[in-house]
């Protein structure tokens, strides 16, 4: 009988205590209540009816550390209760329309969750725990902090994240780790290694799969051009709805098979049909018009009341959301998937199916697909071709010794992604960083003392630095500056702490400030760096290289702090329901995305990817404000000064500007008194100067205004 794995990757970046807008701790309360809490009451459910899960589900270590923390927990109650109250706000405001379906499910949706966090004690890492333990499900590991194994700077520094990963595995989760989720699908295997920047030294490297087995992980999994040679599957970038067409392929022999490698590291591949039939814009049903939209936020509460209508459907043109209706389409899509796997099954009668995706799809950017998965499972449970098993127990038997090529799920199935000539920066600390630990531990590690405290304070900003998380946002264009300011910071702190060594002054009043902001790992052991090489230097390479670069990095931050803005609370946005102007666009760094090559994916990376930043589609909703009756424009105020040099001939109408979600009165009258009288006027204006004219306080949706004023400018002719 056919073997069939489901396995999710959950990763988000270490975001406690480090912001909350435009990007950081929200993105992780939004994967609390949207993915993790939704997927254990699924698998309540399915227990509770046994009903076999035998989900495998991947908790990187950093954020099994960040659900676990008491900061963290506390956090999300408060915004669980803050999402329940917008929630029951709109439940006020949209009776007796056709939002009301959604912002009832909205309400009952928040309350459920606000109780089920409670009721977990917010353990939801035990919970997972514990679901394992009983032989549900199985929890795989990762490196500390996603680290990209291919490029970290030495054996070394690499076999840092793996063991400080099955570490906390370990803790956390009761039991040896043996089943492994390579960040990024990132593989290389032994060989001559060249540095790709200066700072690290080129030589022979182990193969990632020698470290794994080494520290006790006996599979992984890879993705199919790995196994099967040719094109790879384009990486997973972003929310479902902004993926491009996909030709349909078929997989190979070789990603039906177990594979093991020389070291003795088992790997499956990920099966390219059933990711397709997720992931695919024109075959995955994310797209289906029932399910809810992801981009179309309420500009008061931020929550959504519409659906997907069809794919090509404007903003502007989504309808109200009816959960009956989308839930309905879930069995309907979950039998249509098992029958896809069992005619995979029929091809392939002694295979393994291994149906790889990134977890945060399910519940985040897809709302319906906990309520998928749970139909999937009901579904396997009957089927008489398929058996739904865990990667532990697919892996053993048989299996096909492989020797496999370096690369990973990214574009062109390389490095591209993370090396770059826009990351060269961030390697060049890496590299320093690695190279400034070895030498710490080597001169520091046997004292007893504070010292022995800020190494492994070190250690901890060495692996916060590491983490593949900021190459990627760099790449694809997603909180850029952002990214670049958490490794800055993370390396600046490194300096900082490697200083006080060097200097053997150890502020221990810093240094626990320091503890405090980066906490995970708290049985981080600097004498894995121990064995790296011999050096003994005692430069701060590090500091030295952000010296150099500090006026430049000034100007970029200030920069970007003037860019976004403060963002502003729910209470004025409640409160500017009363007024003339409508409530001010609040959008989030993982809304409306689109990506510069669009791509769809493996089953990694997260919440927030994006090639481009484009404004918040909250703006372009298209709803009447239930207490506010709108208003006619007032006139413009005539021009006294002659020096306006925007003011052009009043035509014999004015378009009504009100009607582009967003803009008010005020702002209407700031374009008339600019001389911007119509639609096919201001479709005209670039983003920049649109902003200029209306002077904006808050951060606003220019492009949605722009995209808005040319379809309206169409209509009218």
């Amino acid at each position: 009988m056919t073997r069939f794995v489901l396995v999710l990757h959950s990763h988000l970046p270490y975001v406690r205590a480090h912001g909350m807008w435009p990007f950081g701790e929200e993105t992780l309360y939004e994967a609390i209540a949207e993915v993790y809490l939704p997927l254990a009451r699924m698998l309540e459910r399915l227990e509770a009816d046994r009903v076999p899960a035998p989900m495998t589900i991947g908790i990187t270590p950093i954020l099994t550390e960040q659900l676990a923390d008491a900061k963290v927990k506390e956090g999300f109650l408060q915004y669980c209760q803050d999402r329940l109250m917008r929630a029951e706000d709109d439940l006020a405001r949209y009776q007796a329309t056709d939002l009301a379906a959604s912002a009832a499910h909205q309400a009952a949706y928040w309350h459920e969750t606000c109780e089920h966090y409670q009721r977990l004690g917010g353990d939801v890492v035990g919970f997972f725990a514990r679901a394992q333990e009983r032989g549900q499900i199985e929890v795989i590991t990762s490196s500390a902090t996603h680290g990209y194994s291919p490029l970290l700077g030495s054996d070394t520094a690499l076999w840092g994240q793996i063991k400080t990963g099955t570490d906390a595995y370990r803790r956390h989760y009761r039991r040896e780790a043996t089943g492994y989720w390579m960040p990024e699908m990132a593989y290389r295997p032994k060989g001559h290694w060249e540095p790709p920047v200066e700072g690290a030294k080129p030589g022979m490297r182990a193969g990632v799969d020698e470290l794994l087995y080494k520290a006790g992980i006996r599979y992984t999994f890879v993705d199919a051009h790995l196994v099967q040679g040719g094109q790879n599957l384009p990486p997973q970038i972003g929310p479902y709805g902004q993926l491009e067409s996909i030709q349909l392929v078929e997989s190979s022999d070789a990603v039906y098979q177990v594979h093991e490698l020389e070291s003795g590291l088992r790997v499956m591949a990920r099966n390219q049909e059933t990711a397709l039939q997720v992931w695919s814009a024109d075959y995955g049903y994310p797209g289906d018009g029932a399910y809810r939209e992801f981009h179309r936020k309420d500009p008061i509460s931020g929550l959504h009341h519409h659906r997907v209508t069809h794919r090509k459907a404007g903003l502007g043109e989504k309808e109200p959301y009816y959960p009956d209706e989308a839930f309905k389409r879930t069995k309907e899509h979950a039998r249509h998937f098992v029958s896809v796997v069992e005619g995979l099954a029929q091809k392939h009668p002694d295979g393994v199916i291994c149906a790889a995706y990134d977890a945060e799809l399910f519940g985040h950017w897809w709302y319906e697909g906990p309520a998928w998965l749970e139909a999937v499972f009901r579904e396997l449970a009957r089927s008489k071709a398929v058996k739904a098993m865990t990667a532990r127990e697919a892996v053993r038997g048989k299996a096909v010794r492989t020797a496999l090529p370096e690369g990973s799920w990214g574009r062109g199935g390389h490095h591209d992604v993370w090396l770059n000539r826009e990351t060269h920066d961030f390697w060049r600390l890496v590299y320093r960083a690695e190279y400034q630990m070895v030498a710490a531990v080597q001169r520091f590690g046997r004292d007893q003392n504070g010292k022995r405290r800020a190494l492994r304070q070190l250690m901890r900003e060495l692996l916060l630095l590491e983490s593949s998380d900021w190459p990627f946002l760099i790449d694809t264009g997603q909180a850029v500056e952002y990214a670049r300011e958490r490794y800055e910071d993370h390396a600046a702190r490194f300096a900082e702490i490697y200083q006080m060594l060097r200097d053997d002054r150890i502020d221990i009043g810093r240094l626990a400030e320091l503890e405090a902001l980066d906490n995970p790992f708290p049985e981080a052991d600097p004498s894995l760096y121990a064995a790296g090489d011999q050096d003994v230097s005692t430069k701060n390479l590090v500091a030295e290289l952000l010296e150099a670069t500090y006026p430049a990095r000034l100007a970029r931050r200030a920069a970007n702090k003037a860019a976004h803005g403060k963002l502003p609370d729910y209470q004025s946005l409640r409160n500017s329901l009363q007024e003339d102007e409508p409530p001010p666009v609040v959008y989030d760094s993982d809304e409306a995305q689109e990506p510069e090559e669009p791509q769809a994916g493996p089953g990694e990376k997260k919440m927030t990817q994006l090639a481009e930043v484009i404004p918040s589609s909250a703006s372009n909703v298209t709803r009447t404000r239930a207490k506010a009756p709108a208003e006619k424009p007032k006139p413009a105020k005539a021009k006294a000064e002659p020096e306006a040099k925007t003011a052009k001939p009043e035509p014999a109408a004015r378009d009504v500007f009100t009607q582009i979600k967003g803009i008010g009165p005020t702002y209407q009258n700031r374009l008339y008194e600019a001389g911007v009288l119509t639609f096919a006027q201001l479709a005209k204006l670039k983003p920049a100067k649109l902003l200029e004219i209306v002077q904006a306080r808050v951060k606003v949706d220019a492009e949605g205004w722009i995209a808005e004023a040319k379809a309206l400018s169409k209509r009218k002719k």
